[in-house]
């Protein structure tokens, strides 16, 4: 066998315009798989990380029962001793953020101006810096008990900016009415209309003021990126049954998963089309390559050789063809990543999205590999059909090829 790769790997010096016209072919045909597996890898991947330092992070963690019904006290059902599972959870390696959140239903005032929204009470020192996908468009995120961020729709229904001052006005779980002026730190946009209509953010500490509550909601959490939740899932639940842990695909079924189901179905079948194509040309190159050779495998018939040595031979070369094909054409991919790419693609606006995105390509090692083996495997089967012809034909008719 390693006589036969030896005799193949030569052959491909003999004609080196033959090999370089061949070579060319597979290496843009992996070249341009690849790039299309990492543009997809980075949609996806910008989905992903929209989603999670956007609002859910890796995860979030409520009392048991909680998030599966609709409850008319949901206060009563809420994490009572956020500290001490604060604590629990600081203990699990994989848990690098802790975030715990209030919902709370309001009416902001600003002169005659009094719409309804939906805030949220954060610790905002350290949400700050994880949830990063929160675009603050004017001023800046909370640093103090006394500013409040605005979506970037409901700051413009209320016409306020930073430095303004608003009243925020709900009732407490008791059901008296109670309220507090905040200062407009800033005003952001995630790029959901829904969102950037409505949405307000406050520390956690005047949103329990507000509420009268010591308890909070949730607690969303961020995990290392190369952890899987299931993991950190089994361990929260095994630490205390009363907590059950949700991670976000499930939180964000309609806007992430959904997404990401379709985009991995549309992304599919175009890879199969390119597949299709990239496979035609390495046929039409590797069979007219073969074809040309005709001559030269009725003379080495003539001496002697044999049609099981000879297709040992021809369909090796095939496949070092492809190998070497598609290690080219990851070279050309990563140069035109760090080259041409090098600033990402600009997007428009995905569903459910108002703002376009970047892309950058995401390259996983899965895609090189794959770079690799379906070149290669295109190329020994576009071979197989030429080579079975030429060694079908008379010593005689191959000769008269020349």
């Amino acid at each position: 066998m390693t006589s036969i790769l030896r005799i193949a790997w030569k052959n491909l010096f003999r004609n080196r315009r033959r090999t370089l016209a061949n070579l060319t072919t597979i290496a843009l045909g992996a070249s341009a798989l690849l790039i299309y597996q990492a543009f997809n890898g980075g949609i996806l991947h910008e989905y992903r990380e929209n989603t999670i330092h956007g609002y859910y992070g890796h995860g979030q963690i409520f009392r048991e029962g909680y998030y599966s019904q609709v409850l008319e006290k949901p206060w009563k059902r809420w994490i009572e001793n956020p500290a001490e599972v604060e604590a629990k959870l600081s203990k699990i390696p994989e848990i690098k953020g802790i975030f715990p959140r209030i919902t709370v239903y309001a009416f902001l005032a600003k002169g005659e101006k009094n719409l309804g929204g939906k805030g949220e009470g954060i610790v905002a020192d350290r949400e700050n810096n994880f949830f990063n996908q929160i675009n603050i468009e004017e001023g800046h995120d909370i640093q103090n008990e006394k500013e409040i961020i605005l979506g970037k729709g409901l700051a413009n229904s209320l016409n306020v900016k930073p430095g303004d001052t608003v009243t925020v006005l709900t009732q407490t779980v008791h059901g008296q009415l109670n309220g507090a002026e905040l200062q407009v730190a800033g005003i952001f946009h995630m790029g959901k209309k829904v969102i950037d209509d409505t949405f307000f953010r406050i520390p956690l500490k005047v949103a329990q003021e507000l509420l009268d509550v010591k308890s909070v909601e949730l607690i969303s959490i961020g995990i290392e990126d190369n952890t899987d939740w299931s993991v950190v899932e089994k361990k929260i639940r095994n630490m205390d049954p009363q907590l059950d842990p949700i991670s976000f695909q499930t939180l964000d079924k309609i806007y992430y998963q959904n997404t990401l189901d379709f985009l991995e179905v549309q992304f599919a079948f175009i890879r199969l089309v390119i597949l299709i194509v990239v496979g035609l040309g390495i046929f039409n190159s590797i069979s007219m390559s073969l074809f040309e050779r005709a001559g030269e495998v009725g003379a080495l018939r003539a001496n002697g050789e044999s049609r099981k040595r000879l297709l040992a031979i021809l369909v090796s070369e095939s496949m070092l063809l492809g190998l070497a094909g598609g290690i080219l054409g990851i070279i050309l991919a990563v140069g035109l990543d760090k080259s041409a790419l090098s600033k990402g693609i600009v997007m428009p606006p995905g569903p459910g999205v108002t703002k376009p995105f970047l892309v950058h390509l995401y390259f996983e090692p899965f895609n090189f590999i794959s770079a690799v083996i379906l070149p290669m495997l295109a190329a020994v089967v576009a071979g197989l059909w030429p080579i079975q012809k030429l060694l079908g034909r008379s010593i005689a008719s191959l000769l008269r090829a020349n």
